[in-house]
């Protein structure tokens, strides 16, 4: 048995070798990605790819200088720069200013201000000459005879006018096509790099990070100061906060296990058996889980390696128990303890394999990688450890005597524990009205707090206050899908008006459908003859060139998207049929969820997962009581009914006292708090069943589960440390949920004579 399995696990390792060194391993770092689609819709699934996509793909640079020397030699570092990296497409103006203009400008027949089509649908010819003279009297605007003549009354400059009311931040300048603004005291311009990768690839990241750490150098020492921001950035920080933690956790973890194992045994041996265990385990779950998902999460390998290391409570327990009976083999003190060490792995497998019914994707991939982890590194115990000889664990047996002394007399006290009982369910029972939920999606990555300081100057510079939310317009033919925009369009202005939406992007505010085109030329077309004559003689124009203008309107041609692409906005367009109108400063969800039909749909991505985080975590809540529910009716079966509820009763009373005492703290719990509930049910199982099958050497199973806790609270507890609040959440469950799983079932766990481990010996010899 032993040979076949080496062999199993030298296979894998070959393979996952051979993988690695052809870089056919893929490693997540989307912190996303652990979630379930939020829409069904495939068409609509493809949209929200589309705009994470536009949105993700991208890295926003602010630099601040001093005046247009200094920003005029940045902004030509810059673009060298970036033309000589290959980490980032080639450095391009926002928008070519003149070309936009002359395009506009071609197309100006059918483009003309909500206010003049009123007026002009008014019939108030007077008030539309009126404020053309008063515009063409104004001092400082460039007109001269010629564009007279292209456009009299002026109204594409007021087109326009109005047109850039829409942009968010109206300081905004354009400079050589990127944005610019002049304070008094310094000159800023936004650039943004487009990213060649994803900003979720692991070694791209580092590679960008490296690179934009050289850039901050030169351009500081030009005198220049640069901000950076962008998913890139927040999901490297996010990635090297988590090796971070992993590093820092698994080193503290480690040096406090190097001290447990020698006050337990007087020996390091047992770390380098653990770690062949955890090892094993981890080698086969990673291959296992990479197979089933073609890639493995980063997040999976912070939770999954961690739980595996659950299977050091079965290596404690046995060694401390062989180390009693020096004088059989091995494999003979492993007999009798066989059951109950299965028994403890079942429990934890058990768990795991009903928090893997749930679709959340992540939690599928964390439930594959524990259960195939925990067995592999259960069996590598089972086969190794026997054939060692055994420790020396009397002395920590006679420090930790007084647990086992402790829980004789507690338990011969039968009121007192009764009267336990019914303190603890009734203070954790009250202390669970006051306990709050947290289901923010934003929790689940760690921010440091410069990236956000960061994140902030560039929005309140240059883009305004951005949302995430935006409306997905669709239509069957282009015509139709315009119409609908500017339904939307409509109502939001109202919503605008009414202080209820701070503000939109859409593409319709610039580019009017063909039908509306085509009535704005109907519009100036039924001007009548001697109002322009009045106006051309009020102007000094000929009245021949002023009805020539108003007969060439039909030839002129009308604005389409494709004349359209070099403006910032137009990524608005997804296809032909379907573009997207960007919101932000939302007051109130329910007007805009109004807004809605079959072809308007809106889409929040921050709240819509957080609704979701929120529906995975009831639905958590659920599987976990079907898990304890499942739980009782195998030990039923295995134990007889009336030892369930003693081995059940500990478990259910720590996570019962685990939540209050949150509840106390004001920590709001998510859907990893429940996460860890399943953990604390596998392992406070274990200890009830230790101490059941244990009652003839309490002091042995006592001082055994005391390193067990102890080994778990450096695993998990460490965690409870983590900057990532859901991290933090699980931590903080499996920290006090796995101690008072100790001592209660310390307390009320009674040992079943009928598993006496000593005189199963006894009765041998």
């Amino acid at each position: 048995m032993s040979a076949l399995w080496l062999i199993i696990l030298i296979v894998i390792g070959l393979v996952m070798g051979v993988a690695w060194l052809k870089k056919d391993i893929h490693i997540q770092t989307n912190i996303f990605a652990l979630l379930p689609e939020l829409s069904q819709d495939a068409d609509l699934v493809k949209t929200q790819q589309y705009v994470s996509e536009q949105l993700n793909s991208r890295v926003f640079l602010v630099i601040d200088a001093k005046n247009a020397a200094q920003l005029q030699q940045a902004t030509m570092y810059l673009r060298q720069a970036v033309a000589q990296s290959t980490l980032f497409e080639p450095l391009q103006p926002e928008v070519n200013t003149e070309q936009l203009g002359q395009t506009l400008y071609q197309h100006r027949a059918g483009l003309i201000s909500p206010e003049d089509q009123q007026l002009l649908d008014d019939h108030d010819y007077q008030s539309l000459t009126e404020k053309s003279l008063m515009q063409l009297f104004t001092p400082g605007l460039p007109v001269n005879a010629e564009s007279l003549k292209h456009d009299p009354l002026m109204l594409f400059s007021r087109y326009v006018l109005a047109s850039s009311q829409h942009l968010q931040n109206s300081q905004v300048e354009l400079e050589n096509g990127f944005a610019t603004i002049h304070d008094a005291d310094k000159i800023s311009r936004l650039f943004t790099l487009k990213l060649k990768q994803s900003p979720y690839n692991i070694d791209y990241q580092e590679k960008a990070t490296a690179w934009i750490e050289q850039s901050k150098q030169q351009l500081h020492a030009m005198q220049v100061t640069s901000h950076w921001t962008g998913t890139l950035l927040f999901s490297n920080y996010g990635t090297q906060s988590a090796q971070k933690e992993i590093s820092t956790i698994g080193l503290g973890s480690t040096l406090g296990l190097i001290l447990l194992v020698w006050f337990g045994f007087r020996s390091f041996r047992p770390l380098l058996t653990e770690f062949i265990a955890v090892s094993t385990g981890s080698l086969v779950a990673f291959a296992v889980t990479h197979w089933v998902f073609g890639e493995i999460h980063l997040m999976t390998l912070v939770f999954g390696a961690s739980l595996i290391g659950v299977c050091v409570d079965f290596s404690f327990y046995f060694m401390a128990m062989q180390s009693q009976h020096r004088n059989i083999t091995g494999f003979e003190v492993l007999k009798p303890l066989l059951p109950s060490l299965f028994m403890g792995l079942m429990t934890t497998v058990v768990a795991y394999v009903f928090l893997s019914f749930t679709p959340f994707p992540g939690f599928k991939q964390i439930a594959v990688f524990s259960i195939v982890g925990l067995v592999s590194a259960w069996i590598t115990s089972i086969l190794l450890l026997p054939r060692l000889p055994a420790l020396n664990a009397e002395p920590a047996i006679r420090r930790l005597k007084w647990i086992g002394t402790f829980r004789v007399w507690f338990q011969s006290k039968r009121l007192l524990g009764y009267v336990s009982v019914i303190c603890i369910l009734v203070a954790g029972l009250s202390s669970l009205f006051f306990l709050n939920s947290n289901d923010d999606i934003r929790n689940l990555q760690s921010m440091d707090r410069g990236l956000k300081q960061e994140d902030q100057y560039v929005r309140e510079r240059f883009m305004g206050e951005q949302g995430s939310d935006y409306f997905v317009v669709r239509g069957a033919t282009p015509a139709q899908m315009q119409r609908n925009e500017q339904t939307l369009i409509q109502h939001l202005q109202n919503l605008q008006q009414q202080g209820k939406l701070g503000s939109f992007q859409a593409l319709g505010q610039w580019i009017p459908t063909q039908d509306q085109q085509q009535q704005n030329i109907q519009r100036l077309k039924a001007i009548p003859v001697q109002v322009l004559q009045q106006y051309a003689q009020n102007i000094g124009l000929t009245s021949s060139d002023v009805m020539a203008w108003q007969q060439q309107l039909d030839h002129l041609p009308l604005l389409k998207l494709q004349d359209f692409q070099q403006h910032p906005l137009a990524f608005l367009q997804v296809n032909p049929e379907e573009r997207l109108v960007m919101l932000s400063g939302v007051k109130d969800n329910t007007d805009v969820l109004a807004m809605q039909n079959k072809q308007v749909t809106l889409q929040q991505p921050i709240h819509d997962l957080s609704m979701l985080f929120k529906q995975h975590r009831i639905q958590a809540q659920s599987l976990f009581m079907y898990a304890l529910l499942a739980l009782a009716v195998g030990l039923g079966l295995i134990y007889g009914w009336r030892s369930v509820f003693p081995l059940v009763l500990p478990v259910s009373l720590a996570l019962l006292t685990t939540f209050a005492i949150q509840a106390w703290l004001g920590v709001e719990i998510n859907l990893f708090s429940i996460m860890g509930t399943f953990l604390i049910v596998g392992i406070g199982v274990d200890y009830a069943i230790f101490y059941r099958h244990g009652h003839d050497h309490p002091q042995v199973v006592g001082m055994a589960l005391f390193l067990c806790m102890m080994s778990t609270l450096l695993g998990f507890g460490l965690l409870s440390l983590s900057h990532t609040y859901a991290i933090h959440c699980f931590g903080l469950t499996v920290l006090f949920g796995v101690i008072f799983s100790f001592i209660y079932a310390t307390l009320f766990t009674r040992a079943d004579e009928q598993h006496g481990v000593i005189s199963h010996y006894q009765s041998k010899n």
